[in-house]
């Protein structure tokens, strides 16, 4: 699963358990004579912190997405006009081609065996 949809799935459900321990934290632990309005402010709060860096890195995820679709849609135009340009100009093949001879491909071989085998430096 992509990570943009686990953010986007499991950010609300943290949120609310954050919210849920900000509040009975303050309320049990803290110590403090706390208002239920208070509380509240305090549950807003903790959601507020825990959705926003979430929301933020979704928005970013989509523009990274977006323009990881423009590059890739560039090249692939880029690679159908460089298809086209090559298709368009016809084949020509090399004047060099006709000189072959088969006979000089056996005597590079045989004097490449011929040579003696290299030595490395210092050795």
């Amino acid at each position: 699963m992509p990570p943009n949809r686990i953010v986007a799935l499991f950010a609300p459900f943290i949120a609310l358990a954050a919210g849920v321990a900000a509040t009975w934290l303050t309320n049990h632990v803290s110590g403090l004579d706390v208002s239920p309005g208070q509380l509240e402010a305090i549950f807003i709060a903790t959601l507020t912190a825990v959705l926003a860096p979430a929301a933020q890195w979704l928005h970013g995820s989509q523009k990274f997405a977006q323009i990881e679709a423009e590059l890739e849609r560039a090249a692939l135009d880029a690679d159908r006009r460089a298809t086209e340009l090559v298709l368009a100009e016809p084949y020509e093949p090399d004047d060099d081609y006709d000189d072959y001879e088969a006979d000089d491909l056996g005597d590079d071989y045989e004097a490449a065996r011929d040579e003696p085998d290299a030595v490395p430096a210092g050795a």
